[in-house]
């Protein structure tokens, strides 16, 4: 029996709230008043994608239509699980008979923390709890709140390996398999959530041509978005989880906590894809090894904390150290908010995913405008970071300041634009051969880093113009006080803090080592928070 076909939904019937975020594939936007699986607790809200210009003649409409449909063709169970770990695609968003993007539900508050800010005080709206919040020192995961002991880790591991595991037996691969796309939770158990499930790859079709974050790639000339890539991510994802590090690739802390998983880490980054363990594999070894596992979360210390790396708050290349910087000791676990109705509600649950297929209803009666915390959203960046992303460096002047002090920033800022002419050569003013034709005009491709006081950041890279990235840097910063620090083109750009003078100094340079060095020279020490290259050769 054919399962029913969820209907594509008229961009022109959709009410849009305001944006949640935006990244190289396109923008999210919340939708007020529309729910999906209304039968479960009364529905879920929704967030729409819509895709950039720039990749719809890529996109793939009838892989992006086999995703919506995916759901009507498994179990009731099965339908229920994916939704409950995925931000799965529910409802095809078409304009003038074409696809321009997607429906899917919001992500759940579980997945969500309030975040604390270099001066110890809340921001207020929840954070999604990225998992790269945790690729950094105890004394910062507490700084920001977080409560996460060594069991919390190992766990959180184990539901990410288990989750694969049955992904694959569906027929999925999740591709760009990194932190900025996984969500956690440790209330009320450890367990994580994954975004950006457009990117994934489903029976071997791809919506978008596959992406890979820069630091987590595969093996050179290794098929993207396989099983066996998947392993080799979640094998680099166990290294740094205890090495507290975002690019190391040796197992020894990991092995140091438990000489099985370092065995399987090494198994896993295993140049040959038919020598890497099973994600079952993984999720088994992870959870036994939970068991004597500390349960103390760290604390963060009482004095004033180094600088630390941070995140970017949109796509982007590399997993930095989150926005922010780490306050006094405490802190609290990401969705603290007790789990939904159990029992019960899970009998209906199960009957509706049958059709999470996907009644999509619109809610014109509902007085709720969605403002409160389970609206945000982040989307990850597609964006192209498919090549190697060290470029000759450009000598082209730099349009943006490098510096940025903590204190209030000056009320006026005039960037100098990039050069974006070509001028051939003056024509002779008497008789000559004609000459060769003159070479092509070099191809620039921009890309700019915004911050804001308390170290949130926004990066871009791979635009057309300076412009472009610029503001593309300050919509993925998206707080208040940002500015761009540093722009570059066919190159790198890097963000330093120095705790000593509490500024911000941007750099670059022709490689990220070079823009990271240049950035912390110029702020006289510290330690570099972010950084992004473009992808794309001049």
């Amino acid at each position: 029996m054919t399962p029913p076909r969820t209907p594509p939904v008229q961009h022109g019937t959709l009410t849009l709230g305001r944006q949640l975020g935006q990244g190289g594939q396109g923008t999210v936007y919340e939708v007020p008043h529309k729910k999906i699986n209304e039968a479960d607790g009364g529905g879920w809200d929704v967030v729409y994608k819509e895709y950039g210009a720039a990749v719809l003649p890529t996109l793939d409409a009838a892989a992006l239509a086999a995703h919506v449909a995916l759901l009507g063709e498994l179990s009731a169970d099965e339908g229920r699980w994916l939704c409950d770990k995925t931000a799965w695609p529910a409802a095809v968003v078409e304009r003038g008979g074409h696809a321009c993007g997607f429906l899917m539900r919001t992500v759940p508050d579980r997945f969500r923390f309030t975040f604390r800010s270099l001066t110890g005080t809340t921001t207020g709206t929840p954070r999604l709890a990225n998992l790269e919040y945790l690729l950094n020192d105890d004394s910062y995961v507490a700084g920001v709140g977080l409560a996460i002991s060594e069991r919390d880790r190992l766990l959180i591991l184990a539901d990410l390996a288990a989750t694969l595991a049955r992904l694959h037996r569906i027929g999925i691969t999740v591709g760009d398999l990194s932190p900025k796309n996984l969500l956690f939770t440790t209330d009320p158990k450890p367990e994580c959530f994954l975004i950006d499930s457009d990117a994934m790859r489903l029976r071997g079709t791809s919506v978008l041509p596959q992406a890979e974050t820069p630091d987590w790639q595969i093996p050179a000339g290794e098929e993207k978005a396989t099983r066996a890539s998947d392993v080799y991510k979640l094998s680099l994802l166990a290294v740094r989880l205890f090495a507290r590090d975002q690019t190391v690739t040796d197992p020894s802390a990991l092995t140091a906590l438990s000489p099985p998983l370092g065995d399987l880490a090494r198994a896993g980054l295993d140049p040959d894809p038919s020598r890497r363990p099973t994600p079952a594999l993984w999720a088994e070894q992870l959870t036994a090894s939970s068991a004597t596992a500390s349960t103390t979360p760290a604390t963060a210390p009482t004095r004033r904390l180094k600088a630390v790396r941070t995140p970017a708050a949109s796509p982007g290349p590399r997993t930095v150290r989150p926005p922010g910087n780490p306050a006094p000791t405490g802190g609290s676990r990401p969705g603290a908010k007790p789990p939904g109705k159990a029992a019960g509600i899970a009998a209906v649950a199960v009957a509706a995913v049958a059709l999470i297929v996907l009644a999509l209803v619109n809610d014109h009666d509902s007085s709720d405008t969605n403002t409160n915390s389970s609206s945000s959203y982040s989307s990850s960046a597609g964006g192209y970071p498919t090549d190697p992303y060290t470029r000759p460096y450009s000598s082209s002047p730099n349009p943006f300041p490098t510096t940025y002090s903590v204190a209030p920033a000056p009320t006026t800022y005039s960037p100098n634009p990039f050069p974006t002419t070509y001028s051939p050569p003056p024509v002779p003013t008497t008789y000559q051969p004609a000459p060769p034709p003159p070479p092509p005009p070099p191809k620039y491709y921009y890309g700019a880093i915004a911050v804001a006081n308390d170290g949130t950041n926004g990066r871009s890279w791979d635009y057309p113009s300076a412009s472009a990235a610029q503001q593309a840097a300050m919509n993925n910063c998206n707080r208040a006080g940002c500015k761009v620090l540093v722009g570059f083109v066919n190159s790198c750009g890097a963000v330093a803090y120095n705790p000593n003078t509490r500024v911000y100094w941007g750099g670059r340079g022709a490689t990220q080592a070079e823009a990271e060095q240049d950035a912390i020279s110029r702020a006289g020490g510290g330690r570099w928070i972010a950084y992004v290259c473009t992808t794309r050769p001049g």
